[in-house]
């Protein structure tokens, strides 16, 4: 199997647009956690220093949460954790 090349955090958008609704995306030091979502300011914030598949991980965990915040999807964070792993696995075995 081929090593995959996951992209690094400078790689990822500034910006993320869903259901009529732009996200700013930011890598801080110091977060307590990988990654939140806040749906007032409308900012993602992703632990600066995560490894390639910590980020990539981190990422989708928070487009999930944009999803649930924006969308018609009301998802438990149980669901996000799982839905998390297989659409990483999809982009792992698809297109990275």
């Amino acid at each position: 199997m081929k090593k995959i090349r996951l992209p690094r955090q400078s790689a990822y958008p500034k910006k993320i647009y869903f259901a009529d609704t732009t996200y700013k995306v930011v890598f801080k030091k110091g977060l307590d956690c990988y990654g939140k979502t806040n749906a007032t300011t409308k900012v993602i914030a992703i632990k600066k220093g995560l490894s390639e598949r910590e980020t990539l991980t981190t990422f989708i965990h928070e487009l999930l949460h944009v999803i649930e915040f924006e969308g018609p999807v009301k998802l438990k964070h149980k669901k996000i954790y799982q839905l998390e792993v297989c659409i990483l696995e999809i982009l792992l075995d698809n297109f990275l």
